[in-house]
């Protein structure tokens, strides 16, 4: 059972006590990402969240490291297109020194001047290093072919450029307009009781001032296709093709979770089948999707040596022309909703993954979405369903198509998918 208390301020704090567990993880959320940084500072978000763990008036960088390693725990951040967390996940005995180092780092950082000239140059090696990582930096590659010149566009690092010029003013700027009270939930999930997390959290994050100013941008859900290729010497072609995916909020987003899970969500999906087990043309070969609250991509990636692009593009787009025409007979929807079923409630093992889930429901939704809810909205999902959607979406003026490799634009042939 979920317990949540809004604070005055409006900082939400939800919990869920789980028996038969001995840890507890314990997140700040707030409800500000890449998306949210400013046209001329792109990766400010991703910097705070590294710069919050640079040390605070009571704490430096390495006690905060000691502290949580001597209580055998984990304590890490992650910023997201629309969210950054801050996290820690303990023993449930050692809750109250977690909490109080992790509420620490996020309230009381002291953004000290020298250190962020080192944390720069981190920040920089890593932005580096998505580069020289092809699998993570065609994804970048796809998002700013996919959204165009929106915020969704561009890289959660952000730009080497706009890196290099944050100074510590620009952090401060940026906690003051985006880490508003109200964008703000804590949330915990294991053994603890909410009662103890209220009394805990309570003086600290009520006296958050209110905060406006937050740079925001809408983004149109019906996005042109577009085609680009990064031509660089290296062994094997990453591609991303991609179509309109859902938002968080769309009612159809459990038939793109069906159409996905059966197009490449898994090994017996209809793209690894095809491209790896039966003609040998790739090692890796998957769908996704991104959903944010506006729009989404539902994306296929694959990666092959040069000679075999062509022809694996030739069989996505034959698996996208099965989808369309309802030529998907031999796939099993008991099957497919049971594989969903049981990759959900696999992750709930996870008082981690308890606690995500939790806070992006009340982010999004601002509401507890159940289990037994979602695994009735994928059950209610037809084979129909499936096939209007395919040919809604997988038209080919739509689509979005980037290469990175040793292969050039008038060597790539994308079949129709008709």
């Amino acid at each position: 059972m979920i317990s949540a208390t809004v604070l005055s301020n409006g900082v939400r704090i939800i919990t869920e006590q789980l028996s038969g567990v001995r840890s507890v993880s314990l997140g700040i959320w707030v409800n500000a990402g890449s998306r949210n940084d400013p046209p001329r500072g792109s990766g400010i978000a991703h910097f705070t969240e590294h710069m919050l763990f640079k040390g605070t008036s009571r704490r430096s960088a390495l006690q905060i490291a000691k502290e949580i390693d001597a209580l055998g725990g984990h304590l890490n951040a992650q910023t997201a297109k629309e969210y950054t967390l801050y996290y820690t996940k303990v023993l449930d005995e050692h809750l109250l020194k977690a909490s109080d180092i992790l509420f620490d780092l996020f309230l009381n950082a002291e953004i000290n001047p020298e250190e962020l000239e080192k944390e720069k140059k981190v920040v920089l090696q890593e932005i580096r290093m998505t580069e020289d990582t092809p699998d993570d930096y065609i994804t970048d590659l796809f998002a700013e072919a996919f959204f165009h010149d929106t915020p969704l566009g561009i890289s959660i690092l952000g730009s080497i450029d706009h890196v290099s010029a944050f100074n510590r003013d620009s952090i401060v700027d940026f906690i003051r307009t985006s880490y508003s009270p109200e964008s703000i939930i804590v949330a915990g999930a294991g053994n603890l009781e909410h009662r103890d997390l209220v009394e805990l959290a309570t003086p600290l994050f009520h006296e958050i001032p209110k905060r406006s100013g937050r740079y925001n941008k809408q983004v149109s859900d019906r996005l042109s296709g577009a085609r680009k290729v990064c031509y660089r010497d290296i062994e094997q072609v990453h591609f991303t093709l991609g179509a309109t995916g859902s938002a968080m909020n769309d009612d159809r987003r459990w038939t793109y979770i069906v159409l996905n899970t059966i197009l490449g969500g898994s090994m017996s999906s209809m793209l690894f089948q095809e491209a790896r087990e039966v003609r040998g043309l790739v090692y890796s070969i998957y769908s996704y999707l991104n959903a944010y609250r506006d729009c989404g991509a539902l994306a296929v990636y694959a990666a092959c040596t040069p000679e075999n692009v062509n022809r694996t593009l030739e069989v996505v787009s034959a698996q996208i022309a099965r989808l369309k025409t309802g030529d998907i007979k031999d796939v099993s929807m008991e099957d497919i909703k049971t594989q969903i079923k049981g990759n959900l409630l696999l992750a709930r093992e996870s008082t981690v993954n308890r606690m995500s889930s939790m806070a992006k429901n009340e982010m999004y939704y601002g509401r507890e979405v159940t289990m037994d809810e979602v695994i009735e909205r994928i059950q209610a999902v037809s084979r129909d369903d499936v096939v209007d959607l395919a040919g809604e979406i997988f038209l080919e003026e739509n689509l979005t198509l980037v290469a990175l490799g040793r292969i050039k634009e008038e060597d790539l042939v994308w079949p129709p998918v008709s």
